[in-house]
């Protein structure tokens, strides 16, 4: 059982930790460097942009200073538009070698400027290019001091990304919504702060002071729960102070605070009836609770049993959670009237840097822990696996205070303070964005606590060698988190097969993006895979021939979540193959007629490739080869004598099938090709078709030194006698067949 007796821990350390080191920033109207500056308005000091009259523009830039740009510092003169290349003259047409940007002082002011510069022989125009910002950042002056929202490594040791990720957020969906109630149990909330003001709702209208020596219905301002009323709501864009998590976008505030006052002013001990002030929340509109304190014994062992004892056993702190968590946003009938059913409660982890905390241990609340802008968990954070999630509430440094969390305190005040009790107030504020969106019939509180915890960035922070149960606070990763919940792929190819040679698509449907506003991511291992996404459809393109046969996975992400996988398989690669043999060729050498093959006709391919073809020749070099129109062979005769003709068929990948032919050049009207005459080695008998030949020779006594009987021979088979071992001579050669006889010397 905790026991009031317990000090109150959170707002107490808070205080403690910042001590007389606070950073204080009282509001002052922001004064012109100069009379001349408050006269440029929003323009770009010292910058002109001039329209130059067709005679004038060319070689302004090069003309002499003139009294009149002396007068104002004129540093530089260039065109707007630089030379173009082969587009000047398209330029030109379009009067774009006119335009002239001068550069001048920047203490002149722009109508001391304007009127010199009009002066100007040829000056049809001179105008001030306006100061540009980016419409999705606020115009709140203290915004680029908050690192805990935007971290862009902006300081020396800061670490790009340790916020809270919520600039996504407040461009594409929300920055709060006025239908969605905030409980700051807490000091009271200034509600006539300048950056307040219109989004703390008064006590008639559910803000209520549960401290019994005060009335009811005056809530009296507190340094600490107006920090954390601030962190959550003040009011964006309206030109004051600082951004809140959910302080809407128009300059008229977003998301409201009930400030349930438990801590007097000026006092840092819980006085008021903290279990009463969130029974009253849940009865009264609020969904949201933040509890940026706790309790504490003061000794590790001591507050770990008291952790114990809090989840074990019943109390009336206990109940009023359970029955805010239960009950927030149903009417007395248990009707969904809010825009979410039930509640979640946030509280700080604690600054004791020990391993429990309370009632942060708690079950059904969700406990933050604070890190600061060096993505690092601070060491004065409560820790533990029953830690949800950790979120910016500054460094260990008690002397930078610009590590700390900036956010509003009473009378129209800006302080830094470091904390758990600053941690706490973003988760809140990232809950109630996300309940300003999604938020509605149908909308449950276990659906915002799956989102706020399953969107946290598990591995983003240094933990210093500690552990804790959750992730880093991320606003996008929380949004999308349920924006991935019901969406679904559905592909026109689920089974992706690709021949290897062939380029091809696959279009998947994206269903459940309603909102058309989530972003997908594609990667694979496939290296001849592009993809391009939109909200409702990914599109990819497969080039085969950049990847090797084989399979693949694609992966579809949408934030940090990987949501789908398809196959993709590259087939094997054919080798083209003789369909047809190419049969050996005999042509006239007289007439240098030369014939065509189609090798198409001749080779195939399994994949269906069109191949393509390449020969060459060897052997007596009586004719020539090559390939027109990507498949005809034509063979030109250019002598007697036997080639062989050697032809390549190969596909995309380089893939080659062979084939050769022989190609005779002869004088195809002799019956029989006698040679080579002189003879010194071996002497060929061939006849101009396939026939039987008996083949006799004889020497100058007559005598028969050679014999071949009665054989076979062609133009591709000739008959071949060895010469070498006969002694020099004349010869005579007899060839009979049937029906004739030759005789050659």
């Amino acid at each position: 059982m905790i026991k009031r007796s317990l000090s109150f821990l959170f707002i107490s350390a808070v205080l403690t930790l910042t001590g007389c080191t606070v950073a204080e920033l009282k509001t002052v109207p922001d004064a012109p460097d100069s009379q001349e500056a408050a006269e440029a308005g929003n323009a770009v000091p010292g910058e002109a942009i001039l329209l130059l009259t067709e005679e004038t523009a060319d070689n302004f830039d090069e003309a002499p200073l003139t009294k009149a740009l002396d007068a104002i510092g004129v540093r530089e003169i260039e065109r707007v538009f630089p030379d173009a290349g082969p587009f000047e003259a398209r330029h030109r047409a379009a009067g774009l070698h006119r335009w002239y940007r001068v550069n001048y002082d920047p203490t002149v002011s722009a109508t001391k400027a304007g009127n010199d510069l009009s002066a100007l022989p040829g000056v049809e125009d001179v105008s001030f290019p306006p100061k540009k910002v980016l419409w999705s950042t606020f115009n709140d002056p203290y915004l680029s001091r908050q690192w805990n929202y935007i971290n862009t490594a902006q300081r020396n040791g800061f670490v790009a990304g340790a916020d809270i990720n919520v600039k996504p957020v407040w461009e594409r969906y929300t920055a709060g919504s006025s239908e969605v109630i905030v409980a700051v149990v807490d000091g009271g909330v200034d509600a006539n702060h300048e950056d307040l003001r219109g989004v703390v709702l008064s006590p008639e209208e559910g803000s209520h002071n549960f401290i019994r020596r005060f009335q009811d219905f005056e809530v009296y301002a507190h340094e600490h729960g107006t920090h954390v009323g601030g962190t959550i709501a003040a009011i964006n864009n309206n030109g004051e102070g600082v951004c809140g998590v959910a302080g809407g976008r128009d300059g008229k505030g977003g998301v409201r605070i009930m400030s349930c006052q438990i801590v007097a002013p000026g006092r840092d001990n819980l006085e008021g009836d903290e279990a009463q002030a969130i029974v009253w929340a849940a009865d009264h509109g609020a969904v949201i609770a933040n509890c940026s304190w706790g309790f504490s014994s003061g000794s590790e062992e001591a507050d770990r049993d008291a952790a114990e004892n809090f989840q074990n056993y019943p109390s009336a702190l206990r109940s009023a959670i359970d029955y805010f968590v239960d009950n927030a946003g149903l009417d007395e009938n248990g009707k969904q009237v809010g825009p979410m059913a039930g509640g979640v409660i946030f509280f700080a982890s604690g600054n004791e840097g020990h391993k429990s905390g309370i009632p942060g241990g708690y079950d059904r609340v969700l406990a933050v822990a604070a890190h600061g802008p060096q993505g690092k968990l601070s060491k004065f954070s409560n820790y533990g696996e029953w830690v949800d999630l950790v979120a910016p509430g500054g460094s260990d440094s008690n002397t930078k205070s610009y590590e700390w969390v900036l956010s509003t305190t009473p009378d129209d005040t800006y302080s830094f303070f470091p904390g758990t009790s600053m941690a706490a107030p973003h988760a809140a504020g990232v809950a109630a964005l996300i309940v300003s969106y999604f938020g509605g019939p149908g909308f449950t509180n276990e659906m915002l606590t799956d989102a706020i915890v399953g969107g946290s960035d598990k591995d983003a922070l240094d933990l210093q060698g500690r552990e804790i149960g959750g992730g880093k606070l991320d606003a996008l990763g929380a949004f999308e988190e349920l924006l991935l919940e019901n969406i679904s792929f559905t592909a026109d190819k689920p089974d992706w097969t690709v021949k290897s040679h062939v380029e091809d698509d696959m279009h998947i449907l994206v269903r459940g993006n309603l909102r058309k506003r989530l972003s997908f991511s594609v990667s694979s291992d496939c290296p001849g895979l592009t993809a391009s996404c939109s909200t409702s459809s990914i599109d990819l393109h497969v080039n085969a021939l950049k990847a090797q046969p084989g399979s693949y996975t694609i992966r579809i992400k949408a934030g940090n979540e990987v949501d789908e996988t398809f196959p993709l398989v590259i087939l094997p690669n054919s080798v083209p193959a003789v369909s047809a043999p190419i049969e050996d060729k005999i042509v006239n050498a007289a007439s240098t007629s030369a014939f065509v093959l189609d090798l198409d006709e001749h080779f195939s391919d399994a994949d269906g490739e069109v191949l393509q073809y390449r020969a060459s020749m060897t052997g007596d070099g009586n004719a020539s080869c090559t390939i027109n129109n990507r498949s005809q062979l034509t063979v030109t005769p250019s002598d007697y004598g036997l080639s062989t003709i050697h032809v390549e068929a190969y596909d995309a990948r380089q893939a080659v099938g062979k084939a050769e032919f022989r190609v005779l050049a002869r004088n195809q009207y002799r019956a029989i090709d006698i040679f080579p005459n002189p003879v010194t080695d071996w002497l060929h008998v061939r006849p101009g078709t396939d026939k039987t030949i008996d083949v006799k020779l004889y020497n100058t006594a007559g005598a028969c030194v050679f014999e071949s009987g009665s054989i076979q021979a062609g133009p591709f088979q000739p008959l071949d006698i060895c010469m070498e071992e006969m002694a020099g001579g004349p010869y005579s050669l007899v060839v009979n067949g049937e029906k004739f006889s030759i005789v050659k010397k």
